[in-house]
Parts: structure tokens; C-alpha cells; sequence
């Protein structure tokens, strides 16, 4: 087996293996030097990686119309700590109107 790439999400360990353009998705905490079923693997097309947000997206098919996106552990994803505040005026109905 060649050379196999792991990215670690929130809730999983992805690991790759670009020879064979195969993936493989476990829970978090498992041991991905389990041995495994060629059914546990999974065909991709594509390996997407931003390093500047994080986030990486899997090409299930040529098309890239069925795609998987997380974001590496250690990169949360943009925005993921800020709160905002939000303005309902604009959700409110004026009961004039009804």
C-alpha cells in the first residue's frame, strides 16, 4: 500500500490513498492501523485542501457534483467562534398589514 494522507476533523479520522484514489472515514478515537475490508474504503476523484480556512472538500464522482467538505481539527471553520447580533424588525409583521 502506498503512502496514505489522514486529515483529522472534529468527529473523524479521513485517511487517503492517492495511489488507489480510495478513502476511508472513521469515528474519532478509533485506530485507523485497524486492519480494514476493501469495502470500508470509498472511491474519490478529488482531494481539495484550503490551507488558509481549513477546510478540505472529497470528489465523489468525475463530475464533482457529489461532493464531501469538512475542516482539519486544528482550523476551525470561518466564522466559528463569532457571535453577531441579529436585527428581527425586519421578521415582525405589522398587523396593519393583515
Amino acid at each position: 500500500m502506498g503512502a496514505i494522507q489522514r486529515i483529522d476533523s472534529s468527529h473523524s479520522i479521513w485517511l487517503f490513498d492517492s495511489e488507489r484514489m480510495r478513502f476511508r472515514r472513521l469515528p474519532k478515537g478509533a485506530d485507523p492501523s485497524s486492519p480494514s475490508l476493501e469495502a470500508d474504503w470509498q472511491p474519490y476523484f478529488a482531494l481539495d485542501l484550503d490551507e488558509v480556512t481549513g477546510s478540505f472538500s472529497v470528489a465523489l464522482n468525475e463530475d464533482r457534483t457529489r461532493l464531501l467538505r469538512s475542516w482539519r481539527e486544528a482550523a476551525p471553520p470561518p466564522n466559528f467562534h463569532d457571535t453577531t447580533e441579529l436585527n428581527t424588525a425586519e421578521l415582525r409583521l405589522d398587523p396593519a398589514a393583515e
